[in-house]
Protein backbone atom coordinates (compact mmCIF):
# COMPACT_ATOMS: atom_id res chain seq x y z
CA UNK A 1 0.00 0.00 0.00
CA UNK A 2 2.70 2.48 1.01
CA UNK A 3 4.82 1.74 -2.05
CA UNK A 4 1.81 2.23 -4.32
CA UNK A 5 0.89 5.52 -2.61
CA UNK A 6 4.48 6.80 -2.80
CA UNK A 7 4.61 6.03 -6.53
CA UNK A 8 1.54 8.25 -6.95
CA UNK A 9 3.16 11.09 -5.02
CA UNK A 10 1.23 10.64 -1.77
CA UNK A 11 2.67 10.66 1.73
CA UNK A 12 1.34 8.15 4.22
CA UNK A 13 0.54 8.89 7.88
CA UNK A 14 -1.09 5.80 9.43
CA UNK A 15 -3.74 6.47 12.06
CA UNK A 16 -3.13 5.25 15.61
CA UNK A 17 -6.34 4.88 17.64
CA UNK A 18 -7.20 4.23 21.29
CA UNK A 19 -10.46 2.54 20.22
CA UNK A 20 -12.37 5.26 22.14
CA UNK A 21 -11.67 3.17 25.26
CA UNK A 22 -11.20 5.35 28.37
CA UNK A 23 -9.96 2.51 30.57
CA UNK A 24 -7.48 1.12 28.04
CA UNK A 25 -6.17 4.65 27.51
CA UNK A 26 -5.85 5.27 31.25
CA UNK A 27 -3.94 2.00 31.61
CA UNK A 28 -1.27 2.67 29.00
CA UNK A 29 -0.90 6.40 29.68
CA UNK A 30 -0.06 5.61 33.29
CA UNK A 31 2.31 2.73 32.56
CA UNK A 32 5.85 3.82 31.62
CA UNK A 33 6.72 0.41 30.15
CA UNK A 34 3.62 0.39 27.96
CA UNK A 35 4.31 3.92 26.73
CA UNK A 36 7.92 3.11 25.90
CA UNK A 37 6.85 -0.06 24.09
CA UNK A 38 4.25 1.77 21.98
CA UNK A 39 6.79 4.39 20.91
CA UNK A 40 9.36 1.72 20.02
CA UNK A 41 6.75 -0.14 17.97
CA UNK A 42 5.73 3.00 16.09
CA UNK A 43 9.35 3.82 15.30
CA UNK A 44 10.06 0.26 14.14
CA UNK A 45 6.97 0.09 11.90
CA UNK A 46 7.78 3.47 10.38
CA UNK A 47 11.26 2.26 9.43
CA UNK A 48 10.02 -1.11 8.16
CA UNK A 49 7.22 0.28 6.01
CA UNK A 50 8.72 3.68 5.16
CA UNK A 51 5.92 5.75 6.65
CA UNK A 52 6.11 9.55 6.34
CA UNK A 53 4.38 10.31 9.63
CA UNK A 54 1.61 9.32 12.02
CA UNK A 55 -1.83 10.56 12.99
CA UNK A 56 -2.98 10.08 16.59
CA UNK A 57 -6.74 9.67 16.87
CA UNK A 58 -7.21 9.43 20.63
CA UNK A 59 -10.78 10.19 21.73
CA UNK A 60 -13.02 9.60 24.77
CA UNK A 61 -10.39 10.04 27.49
CA UNK A 62 -10.77 10.69 31.21
CA UNK A 63 -10.22 14.35 32.02
CA UNK A 64 -7.90 13.24 34.85
CA UNK A 65 -5.57 11.78 32.17
CA UNK A 66 -5.17 15.13 30.42
CA UNK A 67 -1.58 15.71 31.61
CA UNK A 68 -0.59 12.08 31.02
CA UNK A 69 -1.91 12.33 27.46
CA UNK A 70 0.11 15.50 26.86
CA UNK A 71 3.24 13.84 28.28
CA UNK A 72 2.80 10.76 26.10
CA UNK A 73 2.34 12.81 22.93
CA UNK A 74 5.45 14.80 23.86
CA UNK A 75 7.42 11.58 24.39
CA UNK A 76 6.19 10.04 21.14
CA UNK A 77 6.73 13.21 19.10
CA UNK A 78 10.30 13.53 20.31
CA UNK A 79 11.13 9.99 19.22
CA UNK A 80 9.25 10.21 15.92
CA UNK A 81 10.74 13.58 15.00
CA UNK A 82 14.21 12.05 15.37
CA UNK A 83 13.18 9.74 12.51
CA UNK A 84 11.98 12.75 10.46
CA UNK A 85 8.36 11.68 10.75
CA UNK A 86 5.48 14.16 10.67
CA UNK A 87 3.30 13.95 13.79
CA UNK A 88 -0.34 14.98 13.69
CA UNK A 89 -3.15 14.59 16.21
CA UNK A 90 -6.92 14.87 15.96
CA UNK A 91 -8.82 17.01 18.47
CA UNK A 92 -12.47 17.83 18.93
CA UNK A 93 -13.92 21.34 18.98
CA UNK A 94 -13.65 22.85 22.48
CA UNK A 95 -16.70 22.22 24.68
CA UNK A 96 -17.62 21.51 28.30
CA UNK A 97 -17.57 17.75 27.76
CA UNK A 98 -14.86 16.27 30.04
CA UNK A 99 -14.07 13.08 28.09
CA UNK A 100 -14.58 14.40 24.55
CA UNK A 101 -13.00 17.84 24.92
CA UNK A 102 -11.49 18.82 28.28
CA UNK A 103 -9.09 15.86 28.05
CA UNK A 104 -7.05 17.85 25.48
CA UNK A 105 -4.53 20.52 26.52
CA UNK A 106 -4.60 21.91 23.01
CA UNK A 107 -1.89 24.56 23.42
CA UNK A 108 0.61 22.08 24.92
CA UNK A 109 -0.22 19.39 22.38
CA UNK A 110 0.36 21.94 19.61
CA UNK A 111 3.84 22.64 20.98
CA UNK A 112 4.84 19.03 20.43
CA UNK A 113 3.12 17.94 17.22
CA UNK A 114 3.44 19.32 13.70
CA UNK A 115 -0.30 19.60 13.20
CA UNK A 116 -3.52 19.45 15.18
CA UNK A 117 -6.45 18.37 13.04
CA UNK A 118 -9.72 19.91 14.20
CA UNK A 119 -12.51 17.37 13.79
CA UNK A 120 -15.11 19.96 12.80
CA UNK A 121 -17.96 17.48 12.66
CA UNK A 122 -20.51 15.71 14.87
CA UNK A 123 -22.17 18.93 15.95
CA UNK A 124 -25.08 16.49 16.38
CA UNK A 125 -23.64 13.06 17.11
CA UNK A 126 -25.40 9.80 16.30
CA UNK A 127 -26.69 9.64 19.89
CA UNK A 128 -28.06 13.17 19.89
CA UNK A 129 -31.58 13.45 21.37
CA UNK A 130 -32.51 15.88 18.60
CA UNK A 131 -32.03 15.96 14.84
CA UNK A 132 -29.52 18.37 13.34
CA UNK A 133 -26.52 19.06 11.18
CA UNK A 134 -23.22 17.21 11.51
CA UNK A 135 -21.33 20.43 10.72
CA UNK A 136 -23.22 23.68 10.11
CA UNK A 137 -21.01 26.53 8.90
CA UNK A 138 -21.46 28.71 12.02
CA UNK A 139 -20.57 25.80 14.31
CA UNK A 140 -17.45 25.03 12.24
CA UNK A 141 -16.33 28.68 12.38
CA UNK A 142 -16.82 28.75 16.15
CA UNK A 143 -14.81 25.55 16.47
CA UNK A 144 -11.89 27.10 14.60
CA UNK A 145 -12.02 30.33 16.62
CA UNK A 146 -12.35 28.53 19.96
CA UNK A 147 -9.41 26.26 19.12
CA UNK A 148 -7.20 29.18 18.10
CA UNK A 149 -8.22 31.01 21.29
CA UNK A 150 -6.85 28.10 23.33
CA UNK A 151 -3.35 28.85 22.09
CA UNK A 152 -3.09 26.69 18.97
CA UNK A 153 -1.07 28.53 16.28
CA UNK A 154 -2.98 28.80 13.01
CA UNK A 155 0.07 27.48 11.14
CA UNK A 156 -0.47 24.16 12.94
CA UNK A 157 -4.26 23.86 12.69
CA UNK A 158 -5.75 21.72 9.92
CA UNK A 159 -9.51 21.88 9.34
CA UNK A 160 -11.16 18.45 9.31
CA UNK A 161 -14.41 18.27 7.31
CA UNK A 162 -16.99 15.46 7.04
CA UNK A 163 -17.69 13.57 3.83
CA UNK A 164 -20.78 12.13 5.47
CA UNK A 165 -24.00 13.22 7.16
CA UNK A 166 -26.83 11.59 9.10
CA UNK A 167 -30.26 10.37 8.14
CA UNK A 168 -32.43 11.31 11.11
CA UNK A 169 -35.61 9.40 11.84
CA UNK A 170 -38.32 10.69 14.19
CA UNK A 171 -41.16 8.43 15.26
CA UNK A 172 -43.45 8.63 18.28
CA UNK A 173 -41.32 11.42 19.76
CA UNK A 174 -38.13 9.35 19.58
CA UNK A 175 -35.09 10.23 17.48
CA UNK A 176 -32.60 7.84 15.89
CA UNK A 177 -30.02 8.22 13.15
CA UNK A 178 -27.79 6.37 10.74
CA UNK A 179 -24.68 7.49 8.91
CA UNK A 180 -25.32 8.54 5.33
CA UNK A 181 -22.75 8.86 2.55
CA UNK A 182 -22.79 11.64 -0.02
CA UNK A 183 -23.87 9.18 -2.71
CA UNK A 184 -26.48 7.77 -0.34
CA UNK A 185 -28.03 11.22 0.09
CA UNK A 186 -28.21 11.68 -3.66
CA UNK A 187 -29.91 8.31 -4.01
CA UNK A 188 -32.59 9.34 -1.49
CA UNK A 189 -33.20 12.63 -3.32
CA UNK A 190 -33.72 10.81 -6.61
CA UNK A 191 -35.79 7.99 -5.08
CA UNK A 192 -38.23 10.34 -3.34
CA UNK A 193 -38.14 13.00 -6.10
CA UNK A 194 -37.07 15.71 -3.64
CA UNK A 195 -35.86 19.29 -4.16
CA UNK A 196 -33.47 20.16 -1.30
CA UNK A 197 -33.79 23.63 0.25
CA UNK A 198 -30.67 25.76 0.82
CA UNK A 199 -30.30 26.95 4.43
CA UNK A 200 -28.14 30.07 4.57
CA UNK A 201 -27.64 29.90 8.34
CA UNK A 202 -26.41 26.28 8.10
CA UNK A 203 -24.48 26.56 4.83
CA UNK A 204 -26.15 23.34 3.70
CA UNK A 205 -29.03 21.92 1.72
CA UNK A 206 -31.83 20.31 3.73
CA UNK A 207 -34.45 17.79 2.73
CA UNK A 208 -37.03 15.66 4.47
CA UNK A 209 -39.62 13.07 3.56
CA UNK A 210 -42.09 10.69 5.19
CA UNK A 211 -41.49 6.93 5.30
CA UNK A 212 -44.85 5.57 6.45
CA UNK A 213 -45.22 7.14 9.92
CA UNK A 214 -41.55 8.14 10.27
CA UNK A 215 -40.23 11.65 9.55
CA UNK A 216 -36.82 11.46 7.83
CA UNK A 217 -34.50 14.49 7.77
CA UNK A 218 -31.10 15.21 6.23
CA UNK A 219 -28.79 18.21 6.54
CA UNK A 220 -26.76 17.50 3.43
CA UNK A 221 -23.02 17.60 2.89
CA UNK A 222 -22.22 18.15 -0.78
CA UNK A 223 -19.97 20.26 -3.01
CA UNK A 224 -21.71 23.49 -1.96
CA UNK A 225 -21.44 22.91 1.81
CA UNK A 226 -17.87 21.66 1.55
CA UNK A 227 -16.80 24.68 -0.49
CA UNK A 228 -17.98 27.01 2.27
CA UNK A 229 -16.03 25.01 4.85
CA UNK A 230 -12.88 24.79 2.73
CA UNK A 231 -13.02 28.55 2.10
CA UNK A 232 -12.41 28.93 5.85
CA UNK A 233 -8.92 27.46 5.40
CA UNK A 234 -7.91 30.57 3.48
CA UNK A 235 -9.96 32.97 5.61
CA UNK A 236 -8.24 31.84 8.82
CA UNK A 237 -4.80 31.27 7.27
CA UNK A 238 -4.73 27.54 8.04
CA UNK A 239 -2.23 25.20 6.33
CA UNK A 240 -4.81 22.86 4.86
CA UNK A 241 -7.76 20.54 5.27
CA UNK A 242 -8.42 16.91 6.15
CA UNK A 243 -11.52 14.80 5.66
CA UNK A 244 -13.24 11.86 7.29
CA UNK A 245 -15.47 9.45 5.42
Amino acid sequence: YVKNAHQKGYKVWPLITNNFDKDLTHAFLNDKHARDYIVRQMTAYAKKYKFDGYNFDFENIYEQDRDALTDFIKQASKALHKENLVVSMDVTAPSDNPVWSKCYNRSELARNVDYLILMAYDEHSRLSPQSGSVASIGWVKKGIEDTLSQGVPKRKLILGVPLYMRLWKEKDGKVSSETLSMQGAQTLIEKHKLTPEWLNDKGQYYFEYKDKDTRCQVWQEDAASLKLKLDLVGQYGLPGAASWR
